[in-house]
């Protein structure tokens, strides 16, 4: 009795394998629809265009000058060079930092992610104890991007960086404890 109910559970399975096989749409067999997922959000298509273009503006040497909170009128407390270079496409840029009249650097990378609609930044520094890590969002209005740390970045403060015209911008933290102008240098 074992014998036959061991024949008939593979019979059976044999029949139901070669039934789900002749459903297979490689061998005629019903398609089954899929509902096709979109590459980027319709809200994150929009933003593209314009964060290109900012992306492709930031690229090249600035001159970069820091002043602390109610220091609006006297000399810079620290100035400095940026250099933005393209990474791998136009969506993603690295940067390099070097200030004036000091021994520390910085570097990090910038960027606008197509899926998501967001802007990314990582930044580490030669005095700082971790890297930052930040999300940003387009403004609809204006080229004005504000990024937030990520919950991991303890020292990291939320900031907004503003395109002034093709040859300035301004970095500048929300709760306004420095604000940093950037002129762009030109080539010689």
């Amino acid at each position: 009795m074992t014998r036959m109910r061991a024949g008939s559970v593979a019979a059976a399975i044999v029949a139901l394998l070669s039934g789900a096989a002749s459903g297979l749409a490689a061998q005629g067999g019903q398609r089954v629809a899929r509902h096709e997922q979109p590459s980027a959000a319709p809200d994150a298509a929009a933003k593209l265009v314009p964060a290109r273009g900012m992306l492709r503006m930031l690229a090249g040497t600035w001159h970069f000058e820091i002043r602390f909170a109610g220091n609006f009128d006297g000399p810079a407390d620290v100035s400095g060079t940026r250099v933005f270079k393209q990474l791998f496409d136009s969506l993603r840029l690295e940067w390099t930092e070097q200030l004036e009249h000091s021994p520390m650097l910085g570097q990090g990378v910038v960027g606008f992610d197509e899926k998501s609609g967001r802007f990314f930044s990582s930044g580490i520094y030669s005095s700082g104890s971790t890297p930052e890590f930040m999300t940003g969002t387009l403004d609809d209005g204006e080229p004005l991007v504000t990024f937030t740390p990520l919950p991991f970045g303890p020292e990291a403060k939320a900031f907004a960086l503003n395109v002034i015209d093709t040859d300035h911008f301004t970095v500048a933290t929300l709760d306004r404890a420095w604000r940093a102008v950037f002129t762009r240098q030109q080539q010689q």
